[in-house]
């Protein structure tokens, strides 16, 4: 092996991993335009996020203050708002999951039914005023069904204040209590937020406040700066999430980031942005090997194994649209495995052909590419790979002669 030689195999590692940058981004490409397009087209058909407010019960004062603009002075109207306290919450989510396939990608699509049970303490001071009510349905693009809404123990019909943002009178009982109870089912798409604070920006005191979210999925996730749930109750399908709070001061809400299956543009994209690492792998064992057999490699050989571990990710990247993507990966990788095995055995002695270079392709390409599949494991299994091949390589070389090695032949 010369240093010609060993710069020629770089040249290629090179080129091969242009080819692979340029394949990622066409990748990423067709994926990026493909998502924005048909997830637009899903959220027509389910809604975007599901957000749900926690209902409001307030009286609404007008008053009136002088205001000089420009020297002229005239009475401006404004209503001083005093919220009367909800001091107990009931609220029950059942959420299914309904996953939609669009084009070739996957999107978190679900179904879910709302249930809130509300209690307003009034004033007293206030009981003779104007009592109001505001609750809203507060995602626009999703869908609404079964709608039911009740105060203080009777049937609302009209049901027009809650899609309209409308305040809604209502006179306490007798206990100077606002009873609202509501339900519906909806659909929506990636995410579930509940605002339990009055307002977005809000710090507040939580009483009495019980919310379980019922999933028919295990796994789940929950959106940044939320809170999490204070116990959650394994079920035979899916979990009941709890949030129990009392005499709580938050300004956090609450919410739930719904599963979704694999989809091929990422993980393929993915793949091949990281292919050169699992190539360098290879040329440099399979370097060692040639040493060590006294096989000599020439950098043309280099070049039509590269190519091999291109038709992986260039089989892998385009069947993906069309078959089911583990039948695509497993497809690739035999395919590949098959090129290169046919192109040793022409080069190489048997048993490095038929051993050694499909064992040391199945480590370094199919593994590391299939780790890609489950999330956060890739970066684990490079290293223990890495630490492994470096510790085999420095003992099975630790008496070679480089200098023997690296003569001009």
């Amino acid at each position: 092996m010369t240093i010609k030689r060993i710069v020629a195999i770089v040249i290629i590692f090179i080129l091969t991993t242009i080819a692979w940058m340029i394949l990622g981004a066409s990748n990423f490409s067709r994926t990026d335009k493909s998502f924005v397009s048909l997830k637009g087209q899903v959220a027509n058909l389910y809604g975007s996020r599901l957000n749900i407010e926690s209902p409001r019960c307030y009286t609404k004062t007008a008053k009136f203050r002088e205001e000089t603009v420009n020297n002229v002075t005239r009475i401006v109207e404004y209503f001083d708002i005093q919220n009367h306290e909800l001091i107990k919450s009931d609220v029950k989510i059942n959420v299914y999951l309904d996953q939609r396939k669009k084009g070739n990608l996957w999107f978190p699509t679900f179904k879910a039914r709302f249930e809130g049970d509300y209690i307003f303490r009034v004033d007293e001071a206030a009981a003779n005023d104007d009592i109001l009510i505001f609750s809203t349905l507060n995602s626009a693009n999703s869908i609404y069904n079964n709608l039911h809404l009740n105060i203080n123990n009777k049937d609302i019909d009209n049901v027009l204040p809650l899609i309209n943002r409308q305040e809604i009178p209502v006179t306490p009982l007798d206990d100077n209590t606002v009873r609202l109870t509501i339900s519906y089912d909806a659909t929506g798409m990636e995410d579930i937020h509940y605002q339990i604070t009055a307002n977005r920006d809000a710090i507040a005191q939580i009483n009495d406040f019980n919310l379980v979210i019922s999933t028919d999925f295990e796994l789940h996730d929950f959106p940044s700066n939320m809170m999490s749930p204070t116990h959650s109750i394994k079920k035979e399908k899916g979990y009941d999430l709890v949030w129990e709070l009392n005499k709580t001061i938050t300004g956090k809400n609450i919410g739930l980031i719904i599963p979704n299956k694999l989809n091929p543009g990422e993980i393929i994209t993915r793949v091949s942005f990281f292919a050169p690492i699992s190539l360098l792998f290879f040329f440099v064992v399979l370097l060692m090997f040639s040493v060590l057999l006294k096989i000599n490699l020439h950098p043309m050989h280099f070049f039509f194994l590269a190519a091999t571990f291109f038709s992986f990710h260039l089989m892998f990247s385009y069947f993906s649209d069309q078959i089911n993507i583990y039948l695509s990966f497993a497809i690739s990788a035999i395919v590949s495995l098959i090129l290169t095995v046919t192109y040793m055995r022409l080069i190489s002695p048997k048993k490095m052909a038929f051993i050694y270079s499909p064992a040391i392709q199945f480590i370094y390409l199919i593994i590391f590419s299939f780790s890609f599949f489950f999330d956060g494991i890739t970066g684990i299994i490079v290293t223990i790979c890495a630490v492994i091949t470096l510790f085999i390589l420095m003992q099975v070389t630790g008496r070679v002669n480089w200098d023997e090695e690296f003569k001009r032949r």
